[in-house]
């Protein structure tokens, strides 16, 4: 029995989350960095507004309104009904440490959401894919552009450390010389990390590996909509805190538990080459 103009919305939050989640692959491309950026941010999305939401995703307003109704919900309006039923229920948002600067409050607030929303990918479909991909390559080939290049440095040594054959790939400098030899292409793994303005760089590179038959994993933030078109797992850690530069917190948090997931998959074998990494290191003196 249909409800008419009941007070309430129709649809529950977390139908619409489920919805939103099943359907952004196939959204335009606009309303799918709204979506991105709504899933990616659940837990503070309750302070947006229709507005703030649109300048964040970088989007027009009008946007965030066909999104919803496309998806069932009546505009930003009915969902702010179903936000307040929702933490209602929950019994809302934890309480802030306050001995935290005043100041700084809502940058430790988003951090450790974007820490969390990192964390609770754990489980999932794309986090496990990565890491059977990183686990199994034959080789991997880690990259990143621009502002991420020392991520993608960082991440490539660390990975080193817990699997054999890892090495970082400058497309700049060496032309993908790494990939005339080698494995197979389908026994490789490429992991890249990539967040706004995106290099023009890191979609042709992860279009030419997923065209080649390797796998391809992307750690990116929390507005890229093209990733999914060529990896075969992306983790999205959230990168605006409100800081004068994009925090780079979660997609720090996410090489660290990717690294850690390859290393816990074959112990012994992790054990053996950080004991030997050790080993060589004090030898050069450096520590």
């Amino acid at each position: 029995m249909s409800e008419g103009f009941a007070s309430y919305p129709g649809v529950t939050y977390d139908e619409l989350m489920a919805k939103m989640q099943a359907n952004t692959k196939d959204l335009p491309r606009q309303e799918a960095k709204i979506a991105q950026y709504i899933l990616l941010n659940s837990d503070s999305v309750q302070i947006e507004t229709g507005k703030s939401i649109a300048k964040k995703a970088g989007v027009a307003e009008v946007t965030v309104g066909r999104l919803l109704r496309r998806l069932g919900c009546d505009g930003m309006r009915e969902f702010k009904q179903l936000l307040r039923r929702r933490y209602s229920a929950a019994g809302g948002m934890p309480e802030r440490q306050q001995e935290v600067p005043n100041g700084h409050l809502d940058t430790l607030d988003a951090e450790l959401r974007g820490i969390r929303a990192v964390f609770e990918q754990i489980n999932g479909a794309d986090f496990q894919t990565a890491c059977s991909c990183l686990s199994n390559a034959k080789s991997v080939h880690v990259t990143g552009f621009q502002s991420v290049r020392g991520l993608a440095e960082d991440a490539a040594r660390r990975l080193a450390i817990a699997r054999d054959d890892v090495r970082f790939v400058s497309a700049h400098d060496g032309m993908l010389a790494e990939w005339i030899e080698g494995p197979p292409p389908e026994k490789t793994c490429l992991l890249m990390v990539d967040v706004v303005p995106y290099a023009a760089e890191s979609k042709h590179m992860a279009e030419l590996a997923a065209a080649q038959g390797r796998k391809v994993v992307i750690v990116c933030d929390e507005y890229c909509h093209w990733a999914r078109d060529y990896a075969d797992a992306v983790i999205y850690a959230p990168t605006a805190t409100g800081l004068f530069l994009e925090s780079t917190l979660g997609l720090n948090m996410a090489f660290a538990l990717l690294c850690n997931s390859v290393a816990l998959d074959e112990p012994n074998r992790s054990s053996q080459r950080l004991s030997a990494w050790k080993s060589a290191s004090r030898k050069l003196g450096i520590f």
